[in-house]
């Protein structure tokens, strides 16, 4: 008996549909409701799922992440029933959201959902990929243990599907089981030491070491734990189901705990006998086929061929019975075991004729792994078509929006320029105002600087004039005193001469005649106090010659308009001597014989 492929088979199914089928975690808020979606999801009770998503989608219609979270688990319930146009659609839905909201766990949630289902269509380089961005958008939420665990249990497929084991393969299963347990979560534990188990089965199939064989059993034992430590109502059916079988079929197949053959056939044979009692409480005809085929495996190993018999043909039945069979793999593998079985037991017509079933099923099986491939990646290229126009207009939409914005600055600034020119020409006018008053004040301030310095020079000029007047005044004083006083020096003198020369000398007529004259020279002083200022600083600058006193004095004289008796009078002089000094002053100025020296003298601009 061919027994690696008897438990490759049982256990790829098991993974796909128990691990593969397990939605996303959801926020405490939400999560009795998403339990029992996820709950039903597994079971294959899918419109009761949709129609609890729908009532909890109308429920979280405005928190934004709790959304994208409802539309991972519409995902993951449409590519459960093969609806990958609907899975698609509600994946891209998610991705709208999250790309509107700066919050990176939508971003994780929904790179998770297409990892998810690049991985159920074979298509493992984007897996990985979109796996990788949603592990790069958790980098700032480390409590996020379940999104993580379930993102290393997708990139640990792309190796456990090809059914080779790598260190790469192994890494991934052991990050997705540290944090399954950093979670706690019963669902996230159970798939993690689900393909923990089936990575260490890969492993045996390539050591034959021991160690893995019991490793093997290790993990598949604390599965089962955990299913018998839990109430059966917050269990899937379905995951009880498969993890009761698949360890029926381990025992069945390798040496467990020193039992030896009959011990280990009745314990596979219980273990089987629950998987299938569990199995009928859910209508899923490939899940309950499944377990009759293990049964029949194990009746078969234990020599109970007509057990077997019966048990495949009963499997062969359940999944023939049904007329729109999804899984054309599980059918296929079951007719492969009755052909194996018969041709074992030396019976070629009935092995011919499952053989041929199973050559109809396996094109069957490729035709419809085709159609599938095909439609998904018609629906991949549709979408991601749809994204590539989207983000074209996006782009557009962000060129126009940088136009807009260029223009909106250009005339944001025109108007600024603009606002700053009338500004600056405000601006300019009122300083050029300022400027104007500052140099009309500096002005006025000049002027009247100027002003009081004209009055300051007025003054001083007044004030020298006065000095002047007053110099000349003392001058003239002068003059009419040194007058008086060479007259009385004259006087003197002659009075001397007479008193010596007459002894009968009347002093007393002389004196009564001086007293006289001293009148005369009062008047005289008070005549030449009268002149101009500037007669004799005249006389001075139009005369040839220097001019004596005597000189000016006859000159005032004249300038006075006195005739020669007025004169002679004045100084007691003869008239022939006031004739003679006017002719020498006449001479002095520089006159010619036909000017007259009074009307010269009297005519002078001072």
């Amino acid at each position: 008996m061919n027994h690696k492929l008897q438990i490759l088979k049982p256990f790829l199914s098991f993974f796909i549909l128990f691990i593969g089928i397990f939605p996303v975690f959801a926020q405490n808020d939400i999560q009795k409701s998403i339990n029992n979606i996820e709950k039903n999801t597994i079971d294959g009770k899918f419109n009761d799922a949709e129609e609890e998503l729908n009532i909890l989608l109308k429920r979280n219609n405005d928190n934004q992440l709790n959304k994208v979270i409802i539309y991972i688990n519409f995902v993951n319930l449409y590519a459960n029933k093969d609806d990958y146009d609907n899975a698609l659609k509600y994946a891209n839905l998610a991705k709208e959201i999250a790309d509107k909201t700066v919050d990176k766990l939508d971003d994780s949630y929904t790179s998770y959902a297409f990892a998810k289902l690049y991985l159920l269509n074979s298509m493992y380089d984007k897996t990985i990929y979109y796996s990788n961005n949603a592990l790069k958008s958790l980098t700032n939420y480390p409590n996020e243990n379940i999104l993580r665990s379930k993102i290393y249990l997708l990139m640990s497929m792309t190796h456990s599907r090809t059914g080779v084991f790598s260190e790469e393969y192994n890494n991934y299963i052991t990050k997705a089981l540290f944090y399954a347990r950093k979670s706690k979560s019963l669902l996230e534990l159970l798939s993690a030491y689900s393909a923990t188990t089936l990575m260490y089965y890969h492993k045996y199939q390539k050591s034959n070491n021991p160690k893995d064989l019991e490793k093997i059993f290790q993990n598949a034992e604390i599965n089962l734990s955990y299913i018998n430590e839990n109430n059966i109502d917050i269990v899937p059916i379905k995951a009880a189901s498969i993890t009761y079988n698949n360890l029926a079929s381990l025992i069945n197949t390798y040496p467990y705990r020193n039992l030896d053959k009959n011990e280990r056939y009745n314990l596979a044979e219980k273990y089987v006998k629950i998987a299938l009692d569990y199995s009928s409480k859910i209508n899923n005809p490939d899940l309950k086929s499944t377990c009759y085929s293990t049964y029949a495996e194990i009746s078969e190993n234990n020599g109970n061929n007509k057990q077997a018999e019966e048990y495949y043909l009963k499997a062969y039945e359940i999944v023939k019975s049904v007329r729109n069979l999804r899984d054309i793999s599980t059918i296929n593998t079951i007719v492969k075991l009755i052909s194996n079985f018969y041709e074992k037991n030396n019976e070629p017509t009935k092995a011919l004729k499952f053989n041929k079933e199973s050559l109809i099923y396996t094109q069957k099986a490729y035709e419809k792994a085709y159609e599938n491939k095909r439609n998904v990646l018609e629906a991949f290229y549709n979408f991601e078509r749809k994204n590539e126009e989207i983000k074209q207009l996006k782009e557009k939409n962000q060129i126009f929006s940088k136009q807009r914005i260029l223009y909106l600055s250009l005339i944001g600034i025109s108007i600024i320029g603009i606002v700053l020119m009338v500004y600056m020409f405000i601006y300019k006018q009122k300083l050029n105002k300022q400027k104007t008053n500052l140099l009309e004040a500096e002005k006025q301030e000049t002027a009247l600087t100027l002003k009081l310095e004209l009055e300051e020079k007025a003054r001083l000029t007044a004030e020298r004039k006065l000095l002047d007047i007053q110099q000349e005044q003392l001058q003239k004083k002068a003059l009419a005193t040194s007058l008086q006083l060479n007259h009385k020096n004259s006087f003197i003198s002659e009075l001397k001469e007479k008193i010596k020369d007459d002894q009968n000398f009347n002093i007393n007529k002389v004196l009564k005649d001086e007293r006289l004259t001293d009148n005369n020279f009062n008047g005289l002083q008070t005549i030449v106090q009268d002149i101009h200022p500037n007669f004799f600083k005249k006389m001075n600058e139009i005369s040839k010659n220097k001019l004596s006193a005597q000189d000016l004095n006859y000159a005032a004289y004249i300038y006075l308009n006195m005739d020669n008796q007025q004169i002679s009078n004045l100084l007691k002089v003869e008239n022939k001597t006031v004739r003679m000094t006017k002719y020498r002053l006449k001479q002095k100025i520089g006159l010619s014989k036909d000017v007259d020296l009074q009307k010269f003298i009297q005519s002078l601009e001072l």
